[in-house]
């Protein structure tokens, strides 16, 4: 059974008149001018910080930033970027930040292929593959020892954050709460969605999925030739272009499906999780989220405004969504 309208929980963020248009909440969450700034403000995290391999099956190594208090507090949030985002994306900064001013220590997990990870592992990054970025969960709480941990994911780290919650039990993980924001829910009409939109966020992506393409090239380069790549301008030609060359699946759909949070995927969900879309996101479509299995575990939040991952709330470029993260997480 799909989720019941009836049961999503609106939330009542409006932004100033100035920042009501979804491309401008977009793209303000990301600009450059606001790094200076976040990182003055979080300066008690990053000055924490440390770069802490985790391992995972067969050989796998993920990187991950750990940022203890100096009393570690025995609360873990460990955050996952989007796609092309890493461990230094603002909004997950941002967030970090928000929480371990709240008391949390925290881990900024980088998957497979993104920050400055490509060297780890020979193999790509793909979608579906969830079980080492499980077992490098597996492997910092058997670490850390925490007391509770938050997990909390932002766009493709909001859809692996579902899957997570969704494999918890089965692979020893506790988690107390997982936060999901703006999470890739269809893969395959998120791509519809972003070739029929406004061209700059397709354009985004494919430039920086073929810089870390290229990234991985220069490291492995007896393994990976992209030549091929590079006059590509359509994710869809990528995308079948990668899945021709390594043959891991039979087609676009298969891989899609893999990581697909649509249908009865979340139906028999026993972690609790909350996730917050907005109805104005230029990349992944709102209605996506009424395809979602009617849980009483999952709750979904609904903000009229917010584009992707934006929610920027006042003229500072401050972010409605940590107050939401550290509303859910003390809840």
């Amino acid at each position: 059974m799909a989720v019941n309208p009836d049961s999503l929980i609106f939330e009542s963020f409006v932004p100033p008149f100035w920042a009501k248009n979804r491309h401008v909440q977009s793209l303000l969450g990301t600009l450059k001018f606001r790094r200076p700034i976040l990182i003055k403000q979080s300066a008690a995290l990053l000055n924490q910080s440390r770069e802490m391999i985790l391992e995972a099956h067969d050989g796998i190594r993920l990187q991950s930033f750990y940022s203890p208090h100096k009393k570690p507090s025995k609360k873990l949030a460990i955050l996952l970027h989007g796609w092309e985002g890493s461990h230094e994306s603002l909004y997950l900064l941002s967030a970090a930040n928000t929480l371990f001013q709240a008391g949390y220590d925290v881990l900024r997990l980088n998957l497979r292929d993104h920050g400055t990870s490509h060297h780890l592992n020979e193999e790509i990054f793909h979608s579906n593959r969830l079980q080492e970025v499980l077992d490098s969960i597996q492997f910092v709480q058997q670490e850390l020892k925490p007391e509770s941990t938050m997990l909390i994911g932002f766009s493709l780290g909001g859809n692996f954050a579902c899957r997570v919650a969704e494999n918890a039990t089965k692979n020893t993980i506790q988690l107390n709460n997982t936060i999901a924001i703006c999470p890739a829910i269809n893969p395959e009409d998120s791509l519809n969605q972003m070739e029929n939109g406004l061209r700059f966020y397709h354009d985004y992506f494919v430039k920086k999925w073929k810089r870390s393409l290229f990234k991985k090239e220069k490291y492995f380069p007896e393994i990976y030739q992209f030549d091929d790549i590079r006059p590509m301008k359509s994710m869809r030609q990528i995308t079948d272009h990668l899945l021709n060359l390594f043959g891991d699946y039979d087609s676009k759909k298969e891989y899609f499906n893999g990581y697909s949070l649509a249908g009865e995927r979340l139906k028999n969900l026993d972690q609790k999780i909350s996730i917050l879309v907005t109805k104005d996101d230029p990349v992944l479509h709102y209605r996506d989220t009424l395809t979602l299995a009617e849980n009483p575990n999952l709750k979904i939040h609904v903000s009229q405004f917010g584009g992707h991952c934006g929610f920027i709330k006042n003229i500072k470029l401050r972010s409605w969504a940590d107050e939401f993260i550290l509303r859910e997480v003390l809840s």
